[in-house]
């Protein structure tokens, strides 16, 4: 398992580079910009939140303080990739268009993908056999990683890099598809972090969590992937740029909020299996 220094050790932010250089590493780098943006990521941290079990719940305030807030941990894994260019494969798969099944030799070659990381960080989180600054940013990573696969687009196509090079008109702006999916679709709610998580919390039923828990991280992969393709993707109108109509934005925005969902339940859930 790779070494990875902590930025909450003593001199830690003091070894990376200048916030200029790091911009242009991000904006060389073939991977999505970003992944759901603060407001889903939050969202999903919040969700899981409440299905805690007292054991996880118990060691995340070690790790994080007694006032614990999974949502203010939720983004640290992206501001990292500035830092540490290395990890933004990390944070997705790509699965090709014309796949009947997720292959981890062709889609995560060497281990370097979202499905792999999570279990690595899981597995780093639960032995604790490093430092509490090193667990602590395992289970960062674990936080926000697990959010990130359940972006459509995270489990997208290599040819358009999940959906940046696909150019979108979007409420009369120029985006390009993942930006939306990260989050355009989330900003036409217009509720903030703590409505939208309570809203979308309402939704959960035993039935539903038992349904959503079943499967692990390549599972959930393929179900992402498979939103891809058939809303992300299939359900693009034709033309360039392409113009998202109301249709579209109803289709996604179902997905979207549906995802956000599961997210926060299979989070909690790879949490308290952490530190049964």
């Amino acid at each position: 398992m790779p070494y990875f220094p902590s930025l909450h050790s003593r001199g830690g932010f003091h070894r990376f580079l200048p916030l200029s250089i790091c911009c242009v590493v991000l904006l060389a780098c073939s991977a999505p910009a970003w992944s759901w943006g603060p407001l889903g990521h939050r969202v999903i941290a919040r969700i899981a939140q409440q299905h805690l079990d007292a054991k996880a719940r118990g060691r995340l305030r070690f790790y994080f303080g007694r006032g614990l807030q999974l949502a203010d941990q939720a983004m640290w894994a992206d501001q990292l990739r500035g830092q540490r260019p290395e990890t933004a494969p990390w944070h997705y798969i790509n699965i090709p268009p014309q796949a009947t099944s997720l292959k981890a030799k062709r889609d995560c070659p060497g281990a370097d993908c979202v499905t792999a990381k999570i279990r690595e960080f899981v597995g780093i989180a639960r032995l604790a056999v490093r430092g509490k600054d090193q667990v602590a940013d395992a289970a960062r990573f674990v936080i926000h990683l697990t959010a990130d696969l359940h972006q459509p687009l995270h489990a997208g196509h290599v040819e358009d890099r999940g959906g940046n090079g696909i150019r979108v008109k979007f409420r009369g702006e120029d985006k390009n598809l993942h930006q939306v999916w990260d989050s355009g679709i989330l900003s036409l709610s217009g509720e903030d972090e703590m409505a939208l998580a309570d809203r979308l919390s309402a939704q959960i039923t035993p039935e539903k969590k038992k349904e959503w828990l079943r499967g692990q991280t390549a599972d959930w992969a393929w179900e992402s992937h498979l939103a891809a393709v058939r809303v992300a993707y299939g359900a693009l109108p034709a033309g360039e740029p392409k113009t998202l109509d109301e249709e579209y934005v109803r289709q996604a925005r179902a997905v979207v909020e549906e995802q956000l969902v599961k997210a926060g339940v299979r989070l909690a859930d790879l949490l308290n299996q952490t530190w049964p």
